[in-house]
């Protein structure tokens, strides 16, 4: 029960530092200032041990943990996943977005949407998050993600608002040219670990 309350303990000071910096006005340099905060939680595995945090088992390439939430509506969560889990090119529905490693890799396309082809967001960078780095998202931010390497993904996800409650998400086609509403029933289910 200990590591239990540690990792409340941890997680809640961690989050109010971060949104603290934040605050209403999600900029490249606040969100920068405070990504060394999530990394130094992630950086603390012994909180995220697998037996609270299991990776993913049979079909399912990943699983969601709820690890905080405020009453504005930002929530961190811990993601377990398997190499080779693939989101297509999405946004957040508004919402800011950030991710650091706890354990495994994460390859993230990040994309610029273009105003001559809404369909087809054009590709800026691609980083790996890994142990020791984070990636973080204005709230116009698009990104895809993939497991990549060789073991189980252990990453924490913090975002502005929480995901039930982001505006309509959108996907994006990028072989087709066209955009899809992302539905939370296609998510799968969030375990509450608060």
């Amino acid at each position: 029960m200990e590591i239990t309350q540690d990792r409340r303990d941890a997680v809640r000071d961690t989050a109010e530092r971060m949104l603290g910096i934040i605050g209403d006005a999600p900029t490249v340099e606040r969100l920068e200032q405070a990504k060394p905060h999530l990394m130094a939680l992630a950086e603390r595995a012994e909180l995220f041990p697998a037996e609270d945090f299991p990776a993913p088992a049979g079909d399912v390439t990943d699983r969601t943990y709820l690890i905080y939430d405020n009453p504005q509506g930002a929530a961190l969560y811990a993601i377990t996943a398997i190499p080779g889990m693939t989101y297509r090119p999405h946004d957040h529905g508004g919402s800011w977005a950030m991710i650091a490693a706890v354990q495994g890799q994460e390859k993230h396309d990040l994309y610029l949407t273009d105003p001559a082809a809404p369909g087809k967001p054009i590709l800026k960078d691609t980083l790996t998050c890994e142990p020791g780095t984070a990636v973080s998202l204005t709230p116009e931010g698009i990104h895809a993600i993939e497991g990549v390497g060789t073991e189980p993904l252990l990453h924490l996800h913090f975002y502005g608002t929480r995901f039930e409650d982001q505006a309509e998400r959108t996907e994006y086609d990028l072989a087709a040219g066209k955009t899809d509403v992302f539905r939370m029933e296609a998510f799968g289910f969030i375990e509450d670990k608060r």
